[in-house]
């Protein structure tokens, strides 16, 4: 006899609720397959999942409104198709040894239905019939635990599923490892990023080590926040790995973006974003996060010189590609383009000049990497370099800088550099450290004032209201995510209390009823509905209350660092801990080393100690530990365990 099953009644998940599934997801695999190849299978099988899903209900709604399914399905009203055969009910129905066959025939169907856009975005690099790969066991998990929600846009809007499915690429970065940085960059970093650049509707902005697409969707995010159209932005992106290339397409499709043109391929030996003369692309902003010191970069594919021209600046070393990428991007910057990179620190200091005998008892010619970056701040192309903290980006610890290149610099910035130090205010967090709301507002304060205090004192409280202002309209957001979700649900509860009060107040047969026990049946029926109801509106209260918490706790920071950024910028000795200006005649006496504590005061001054202090401190300490010492004394002497005597006694 098959046991009853408490059906849920249908709402729609918060965005907490689809971040926990798919972490669940990620967990099923766990152990059995490695990092960069279970997330392919979990990427292909929510992407799957989801597609199904919408494209089942919009048939629906078509058919009711248009009273053809044919004409329902005509792939011309739809922005891609599943075909018949390929759902995700009639895949997972198939039985444990079958599936995997299935689940490849159907990723294949869909690709070729929907071409070339789906192109080998379901089946690169992936095989859901290699048991040694991925265990059928924890395959009929994955499919079981997927099937177990809906995913059309009735249970999950758009903007939370896309949110979810970053959510899940942030969530395998934090456990995959070094290899993590290679797809991945922090959200908090990404939107820094873009707000440094401002992309504007119409630019074509474009990351040529592009990872999941975070950068590039930011990007998008940084144009709403204007009021902005973000389909105005075409997106351009190369990656090389073929695994990671299908994520930030999918992340793409999944946030709804029109416009982008994503390459597979090493940026550098191979860059597939050319003209009809096989010379780089040119873009009005380039957002990067490319692999920190590459050994293997292509030298010894440009002995013969580079077919695009990018090393005009220098030949990079042959173990290591920093100013392979960074030469790249200032290549294909239009003549007014600007771009921001994250970059090792090392490029802001490596190489040695030129020495002569006379100078130093030795010739030694300049090096690669200070020849390039000589080239650099001589063709006034770097505008601003900012040192960040250390742990911030997943898989490396060393702490990276952010240099921000402009090819048409303001007159009142030309010759000129500036340094910001980033690296002392952050949340500490486990396995990475995280900027929150008001580092960033130190960060962008001094970026915007470009080194002038009095005009930062001003952008202060700009940037305060404008941080109180999203953290608020985060709080309302996520508080309406929930209202909506639960709404329907709790819909009855009023009517079904008012029932229950009004019949309670009733004899049996004043209430209408024939029987006395159908009266009673009625009344604990009410009883139980209500109080499954009230369960989950304290469910819903909780996740509120949470909600606000948070919020109140970040409100309550930002105004604190608000503060204490005003206080800084008032004071220009404090201020030059933070960040200076540095025009070419300091930055040539340096001899072109762009490293910060040459020209920002990075010291950390030692905690003063006050001495009476200290002092009273250690003779309380002193007291408190010669009364501890007698104490035991006397419990020793109680029990027999010591005889009366001296207290140090032998």
């Amino acid at each position: 006899m098959a046991r009853s099953v408490t059906v849920r009644p249908f709402r729609r998940l918060t965005q907490a609720e689809l971040d926990s599934f798919l972490e669940k997801a990620a967990d099923i695999l766990r152990g059995n397959v490695d990092h960069s190849e279970f997330r392919g299978y979990v990427f292909a099988l929510l992407f799957f999942k989801r597609i199904s899903d919408v494209y089942v209900e919009e048939v629906r709604k078509l058919t009711e409104q248009l009273g053809d399914e044919t004409l329902a399905k005509d792939p011309k009203m739809h922005n891609f198709v599943v075909p018949e055969g390929s759902m995700w009910d009639e895949v997972a129905r198939q039985s444990r040894n079958q599936v995997g066959t299935a689940l490849n025939e159907a990723m294949i169907a869909i690709e070729r239905a929907n071409q070339p856009k789906f192109d080998g975005i379901l089946t690169s690099g992936i095989d859901f019939n290699d048991a040694e790969k991925l265990p059928r066991a924890k395959l009929i998990n994955l499919i079981n635990h997927f099937s177990s929600q809906v995913f059309d846009r009735a249970h999950v809007t758009d903007d939370v599923f896309g949110n979810a499915y970053e959510y899940l690429i942030r969530n395998f970065a934090s456990k995959a490892g070094k290899s993590s940085g290679e797809f991945y960059t922090p959200k908090e970093v990404a939107y820094l990023m873009a707000e440094i650049v401002e992309p504007q509707p119409g630019h074509s902005v474009c990351d040529w080590a592009s990872g999941s697409g975070g950068l590039l969707l930011q990007c998008r995010n940084y144009l709403k926040r204007q009021g902005k159209d973000p389909d105005r932005l075409f997106l351009h992106a190369q990656e090389s790995n073929l695994s990671t290339y299908n994520i930030s397409r999918i992340n793409m499709i999944l946030h709804g973006v029109k416009g982008w043109e994503h390459r597979h391929g090493d940026s550098i030996r191979n860059p597939r974003h050319l003209d009809d003369g096989n010379r780089l692309l040119k873009f009005d902003r380039i957002v990067m996060n490319p692999p920190f010191s590459l050994e293997d970069w292509g030298y010894d594919d440009f002995q013969g010189g580079d077919p695009h021209g990018r090393f005009e600046y220098g030949m990079p070393p042959r173990n290591n590609g920093d100013y392979a990428w960074l030469e790249q991007v200032a290549k294909s910057l239009k003549d007014d383009g600007k771009a921001i990179i994250v970059m090792s620190q090392g490029v802001l200091f490596r190489g040695q000049p030129e020495q002569t005998e006379e100078e130093d008892g030795q010739n030694q010619k300049a090096d690669a990497e200070y020849v390039i970056r000589e080239g650099f701040v001589k063709a006034d192309i770097i505008e601003c370099v900012i040192v960040l903290p250390s742990k911030l980006f997943y898989g490396n610890s060393v702490p990276g800088c952010l240099i921000v290149l402009n090819r048409n610099k303001p007159a009142d910035r030309k010759n000129k550099i500036l340094m910001i130090w980033a690296s002392r205010h952050f949340q500490k967090a486990n396995p990475q450290n995280l900027l929150r709301p008001s580092d960033l507002m130190r960060i962008l304060v001094p970026w915007r004032a470009f080194g002038d205090l009095a005009k930062a004192r001003e952008l202060v409280a700009v940037h305060e209201q404008r941080l109180l202002d999203e953290e608020e309209a985060e709080r309302k957001r996520r508080l309406q995510d929930i209202e909506d979700a639960y709404a329907p649900i709790l819909e009855p509860l009023a009517g079904l209390t008012a029932e229950l009060t009004k019949l309670e107040g009733q004899d049996w047969k004043d209430a209408g009823f024939s029987k006395k026990a159908d009266y009673t049946s009625r009344i604990k029926e009410l009883n139980r509905q209500i109080k499954d109801l009230e369960k989950i509106q304290a469910e819903r209260d909780r996740a509120e209350a949470e909600v606000n918490e948070h919020a109140e706790r970040e409100l309550a920071h930002i105004r604190e660092a608000a503060a204490d950024l005003l206080r800084i910028c008032s004071d220009p000795q404090e201020a030059a801990r933070y960040f200076t200006v540095a025009d070419r005649a300091e930055i040539e006496e340096n001899e072109f080393n762009l490293n910060l504590p040459r020209y920002v005061d990075t010291f950390e001054p030692e905690e003063l100690i006050n001495l009476e202090s200290a002092i009273t401190t250690l003779d309380h300490s002193q007291d408190e530990a010669a009364s501890a010492l007698s104490d035991l004394t006397a419990s020793l002497m109680k029990y027999g365990i010591r005889k009366k005597g001296p207290a140090n006694g032998g």
